[in-house]
């Protein structure tokens, strides 16, 4: 977690204080990723899936069709909008203990 909020820190100005924990702020700061994006926040969401049995093929930080498809079958089996895009919700029952 900690590297999502360096991520957000650095990129987006969030101003977290890092300390590991998907906390109010963190869930506040939490930015949408969907198809066509790059960087560290996708290459978190590809980890993420994969580490909850979702394999989003090659872990290259680009929000491709093997991410959104991993994607969109964890937000169906988590029960939320499977709309194929990262937001807070996604990012809530990835992160959330």
């Amino acid at each position: 977690m900690g590297y999502v909020q360096k991520t957000l820190n650095s990129r987006y100005k969030a101003g977290l204080v890092v300390d590991g924990k998907w906390g109010a702020k963190t869930k506040a700061a939490i930015v949408t990723v969907q198809k066509g994006a790059k960087g560290n926040l996708t290459w978190i969401l590809q980890s993420a899936l994969y580490l909850e049995g979702f394999n989003p093929g090659s872990f290259d930080s680009i929000f491709g069709k093997g991410t959104e498809s991993a994607l969109s079958k964890f937000q169906k089996a988590k029960k939320i909008t499977a709309d194929k895009k990262a937001g807070k919700a996604t990012f809530t029952k990835l992160f959330a203990a």
